[in-house]
């Protein structure tokens, strides 16, 4: 592992987007039907209060390919 980057600030920027998007929900809903992305901020948004996002680069081993 080369680096980890901590995003501490990177789910409350999900938040707002989503809390911003729920009014066209119903819209979106109209449109798209009973789609998954229709309802993503509802699916989202309750899983945000526990996520950790992190940045993770790798480096491979030299001579592996």
């Amino acid at each position: 592992m080369e680096y980890i980057d901590d995003q501490p600030d990177e789910p409350e920027m999900w938040r707002r987007f989503y809390q911003l998007r729920q009014p066209q929900e119903a819209e979106l809903l109209r449109k798209l039907g009973d789609d998954p992305a229709a309802r993503e901020a509802e699916l989202v948004l309750p899983r945000l209060a526990t996520r950790e996002a992190l940045t993770v680069t790798l480096r491979r081993p030299s001579g592996n390919g």
